[in-house]
């Protein structure tokens, strides 16, 4: 008898089966496929080799600025593949020996819950065995999302992740998180990209001013970026693709491109399992499950992609961690409240928290600072002059309700905001806090200086 049988072996999944067994539970994993899920195999690590690939591509061209003299530098995709790959590899391999080395029973194969302590494994060799469990947890992701008329016309952010040859002129529809960090990637590698994306702007859950100002940043670099645009028709036409949209006002656009890439979203995926018999609640959107992150149904649990809450690796981690603890026997519920969302985009932008416009909807009294890159000397010294520190607190107390950063690094440096965000800590606290010189994290720093007074290290004409 298992204390927790998971299904799903992403990073919501094999997380919660390390906890779980950390805890001295007897848990099993199954995996119908391989262990690391979208994040490890499809989506977090490949695509990010990819962004590193695609950095170092644009700093070896660019290097002479610093000195440094290289002729005749080029692109060798078998090599970025191959890089990517073996990044993968490694990662997928580690991961295997955690879970096993914490002594989780791995079953390679397709679930079934039969009952809400049975669960059926089909083994890739057809035969099946049953699981007596006490408590299940459903892991089992997401799928990217495609609409009817593109069937058959573009392709998903899996299918690009194999792709061994840049195109010429790349499409992506949609621009979200997958749109722009691929479009960042092949715009890189050399194509001509074009982004197409229904709503006002591009990024449209993070900051408005961080998602205008890198709008700005990608257009300079040669990326065309068309918002407010409606696709309704993806054809082929002789050798390139057609796309048909519809801009303000109703009027048509047509693009054309050698390759489609569908980035629209992403969907629970339900892994097959049989719900409805159950009696689980779900929606289209997901799973749903409480703060603890248990189902309606006693015994079974959701984490992860499935119940449609955060659709991000880490968020997944920590849901498996808190549903894992509950399981056995340490209470716990799930806060949502700092989680940071980082993009991999060339520049960088992450956020967490509040953003000035959610800040001002809930009628809030603010503060809003900023503090640029370009004032940075560590940013100056590397280059990486475009970006911006921007905090949002509360006026009366300085307490930090959001912080959205874009540049170098931002992935890095959004977590002194997580920090903040959860324990409640104002700017004051940052600003009084000794960073370290020159580094970028003083943009931190000094943006948290502005919340109450000025920069140090800018002119702003505002003093305490």
């Amino acid at each position: 008898m298992f204390d927790a049988v998971v299904i799903g072996g992403g990073p919501g999944g094999y997380v919660a089966a390390i906890r779980g067994a950390q805890l001295g539970g007897k848990i099993a994993l199954i995996e119908a496929k391989r262990i690391g899920g979208t994040c490890l195999n499809v989506g977090c690590i490949p695509t990010k080799a990819l962004v590193h690939s695609a950095s170092t591509f644009l700093k070896a061209k660019d290097c002479a600025k610093f000195g440094v003299k290289a002729e005749k530098v080029t692109l060798d995709m078998d090599l970025v593949m191959a890089h990517k790959n073996n990044a993968v590899e490694q990662l997928v391999l580690g991961v295997e020996r955690l879970v096993k080395g914490n002594n989780v029973e791995v079953f390679e194969g397709v679930a079934q819950i039969l009952s809400r302590d049975q669960v059926e494994v089909t083994m890739s060799d057809g035969s099946k065995q049953i699981l007596d469990t006490k408590n299940i947890v459903i892991a089992t992701g997401s799928s990217p999302f495609n609409l009817p008329f593109m069937e058959g016309q573009t392709i998903s952010s899996d299918e690009i992740l194999e792709l061994d040859y840049v195109p010429q002129r790349l499409a992506i529809i949609g621009g979200g998180v997958i749109g722009i960090e691929f479009g960042c990637i092949f715009s890189a590698f050399g194509s001509d990209v074009t982004i197409i994306e229904m709503l006002p702007s591009i990024l449209p859950n993070i900051d408005k001013e961080i998602s205008q100002r890198l709008s700005v940043i990608l257009k300079k670099k040669g990326m065309s970026i068309n918002t407010n645009t409606q696709v309704s028709e993806v054809r082929m036409e002789g050798n390139e693709k057609v796309i048909i949209g519809t801009g303000k006002g109703g009027a048509q656009k047509e693009f054309r491109a050698d390759l489609v890439l569908s980035a629209v979203g992403r969907i629970p995926n339900f892994g097959g399992l049989d719900l409805d018999l159950l009696g689980v609640k779900y929606s289209k959107k997901g799973i749903e499950v409480d703060e603890r992150m248990a189902t309606n149904v006693p015994g079974i649990w959701a984490i992860g992609d499935v119940v449609g809450r955060t659709f991000l690796a880490h968020g997944a981690s920590f849901e498996g961690i808190v549903a894992m603890e509950n399981i056995l026997g340490r209470p716990r519920v799930m806060d949502y409240s700092a989680v940071p969302a980082c993009v991999f985009s060339i520049p960088e932008c992450a956020s967490v928290g509040l953003t000035e416009a959610e800040a001002r909807d809930q009628g809030l009294d603010i503060a809003v600072s900023k503090f640029p890159f370009s004032a940075n000397g560590k940013a100056i010294s590397m280059g990486e002059t475009d970006g911006i520190v921007k905090i949002v607190a509360e006026k009366t107390t300085g307490k930090i309700l959001g912080m959205h950063i874009l540049g170098a690094h931002a992935d890095d440096l959004i977590h002194e905001g997580a920090l903040a965000v959860r324990l409640g800590l104002t700017a004051q606290d940052i600003a009084d806090t000794i960073h370290a010189h020159p580094t970028l994290s003083e943009a931190v720093m000094e943006a948290a200086h502005g919340v109450s007074g000025s920069p140090i290290h800018l002119l702003t004409g505002r003093v305490r």
